[in-house]
């Protein structure tokens, strides 16, 4: 018995050896999993910091700075801004995009006309104006346009009016919260791609960029910018990002296609294919008529001649006419066309901002310029409207457009004076005049001008201008270059008070040889210089004579411009026209 006590007692006393022994092995098993877990957090914790790509979802209302109604406008694949940087808003309006006409006329079409005395939204096409009331519809049903306010910033194209009259591409995406509409006039190649698996695009190049969509295997990108591992581009479902250049493949040029069929917009010339060697004709009472013969005797290689005739007298466009039946007729037997001038500058202080912003107005005045040139057998209009302000650009650009239609099925031949091309009068919009009627004439004179500093009445710098400038914005067989047959005789006085007085070439060089005044070539003017001392009068002169316009010709001819012109007859010594002459053999 004592024995079996002893046995059970060792038993016993092992069993607590044991038990001990596990106790003490449980909370070191417990620490180094706590610890592996916690290093393994750390792990991951850093692995996501800095390399796992972020799924958080960019702020797409802060993206595309629009909400509700509000349409982003994009551009060739840029959001359009306005001058203070903020987005171009678009409106969804009936389920219609409709574009701010602002932003249609600065960067897509000029041709749309807002009359405003009328409610209209005029286009004028080769052989008519159609017009657009508010409430007219486009062939679909929809609205051409709407109006929230008084101005031209609260007006508003339907997109599918503007894709009726002009060459873009558009896709509209509408249906969520963050409304987008993306246009495209560029017909230039792009590169496209297949995303080869899922991916997400990112408003920035890295993979902690915010992600603005995601894409699918299989989903088509194009491409605007490559980088080494990331690649800029537009998605199929309207956004600009980025993502990586390993998950595309199939890279691909793409010529995007258009089915616009632009209007033909043509323009009446001379039948024989001769250049224009116009002169002016300055009259200003009907009696002058009868020296035609006389003014241009010695008028050589001239074919037009342009009589100012037509003097706008009246704010609502009425005009006297100075002209004869007698003079078209002896012009036509010498061989000349006869391009009548209108002019807003030699019947008196005109308010042209009444018959120009009156769609009224602007038709009689060209009804009854064109019903006279037909009767009277007039083969040409010359617009000759100066220090017209920049607020009535656009309707005297308007204006230009309906006479041409009227001139082009009238068959009547269409010119309009126009300045050397520069920003501060870019109102006068060349590039449209150019479509829209046969001949802009640049008067390349006064480049220093009666009012301002002494210089040059026209230097070769100043042709040169003119000519780049011009041809940038029109085809070079309608641009005509008018240059002067006069210069200016400039007088400053011991203040430095500077006067001037204008006169023709002839008279001049009476006025140089006269006082003995001695000339020197400025190569860099292209004119010869000349000054004396009046008392306490300096008098300077930039002469134009045989070699400064000889220098001017020669710029002309190489140009292949559609002609030249000269302001005015009468001012030239004998001789001088023949410098002119385009079309002879030599």
């Amino acid at each position: 018995m004592a024995r079996e006590l002893k046995s059970l007692k060792k038993r016993q006393q092992s069993r607590k050896k044991s038990s001990g022994g596990r106790s003490r092995a449980l909370p070191v098993m417990v620490a180094v999993v706590v610890i592996l877990l916690a290093i393994s957090t750390l792990i991951f914790f850093v692995y996501e910091k800095k390399y796992a790509p972020t799924r958080t979802l960019a702020d797409k209302t802060g993206y595309f700075g629009v909400s509700g109604d509000d349409v982003a406008l994009f551009l060739n694949d840029e959001q359009a801004m306005d001058e203070e940087s903020s987005p171009v808003k678009a409106k969804l309006i009936n389920g219609g995009v409709f574009i701010p006409y602002e932003w249609v006329m600065s960067e897509l079409n000029r041709r749309y006309y807002w009359a405003k005395d009328v409610n209209q939204i005029f286009y004028t096409l080769p052989r008519e104006t159609v017009k657009y009331g508010l409430g007219d519809k486009l062939e679909d049903g929809s609205t051409a346009f709407i109006r929230i306010g008084d101005s031209t910033e609260d007006l508003y194209l339907n997109i599918k009016f503007i894709a009726k009259y002009t060459d873009i591409r558009y896709e509209c995406f509408t249906d969520d919260s963050n409304k987008r509409v993306f246009i495209s006039n560029n017909l230039d190649a792009y590169k496209q791609a297949t995303v080869t698996k899922k991916e997400s695009v990112r408003l920035l190049g890295g993979i902690k960029s915010e992600v603005l969509t995601t894409l699918q295997a299989g989903n088509k990108v194009k491409i605007l910018e490559n980088l080494d591992k990331w690649c800029k581009v537009e998605t199929e479902d309207g956004y600009i990002g980025w993502m990586r250049n390993s998950r595309i493949t199939d890279i691909s040029d793409v010529t995007p296609e258009s089915d616009f069929v632009a209007p033909e917009y043509t323009h009446i010339g001379r039948t024989d294919g001769s250049r224009v060697v116009l002169g002016f004709h300055q009259i200003t009472l009907t009696d002058a008529n009868k020296y035609l013969e006389d003014i241009t005797s010695d008028a050589t290689g001239m074919n037009v001649v342009a009589p100012t005739w037509f003097i706008l007298t009246g704010d609502d466009g009425t005009f006297k006419c100075f002209w004869t039946q007698d003079y078209v007729d002896k012009a036509h037997a010498k061989g000349y066309q006869v391009w009548a001038t209108v002019n807003n500058f030699d019947g008196g202080d005109v308010d042209e901002s009444v018959f120009l912003t009156s769609s009224v107005l602007r038709e009689n005045l060209i009804n009854n310029l064109v019903s006279t040139a037909l009767a009277g057998g007039i083969d040409g209009l010359n617009i000759d409207f100066e220090l017209i302000p920049k607020k009535l650009g656009r309707d005297y650009v308007q204006f230009m457009r309906e006479l041409g239609v009227a001139c082009r099925n009238a068959g009547i031949i269409l010119s309009a004076d126009c300045y050397v091309p520069y920003s501060y009068n870019s109102y006068y919009d060349i590039e449209q005049l150019g479509a829209n009627i046969d001949y802009v004439i640049i008067m390349c004179y006064d480049e220093h001008y009666a009012g301002g500093e002494a210089g040059s009445v026209s230097s070769i710098g100043y042709l040169n201008h003119a000519l780049t400038e011009t041809l940038e914005m029109m085809d070079s067989d309608r641009v005509i270059i008018a240059v002067p047959f006069y210069t200016r005789i400039w007088s400053i006085d011991a203040s430095g008070n500077t006067t001037s007085d204008a006169m023709g070439i002839k008279d001049a060089s009476n006025w140089i040889e006269k006082n003995g005044v001695e000339l020197s070539w400025n190569s860099e003017i292209g004119q010869n210089y000349g000054e004396r001392q009046n008392g306490d009068i300096l008098q300077k002169i930039w002469m134009e004579d045989e070699k400064s316009m000889k220098l001017k010709m020669d710029i002309i001819k190489e140009s292949k411009v559609g002609g030249v012109a000269a302001w005015k007859l009468g001012q030239e010594p004998d001789g001088f026209w023949s410098i002119l002459d385009l079309n002879s053999a030599s």
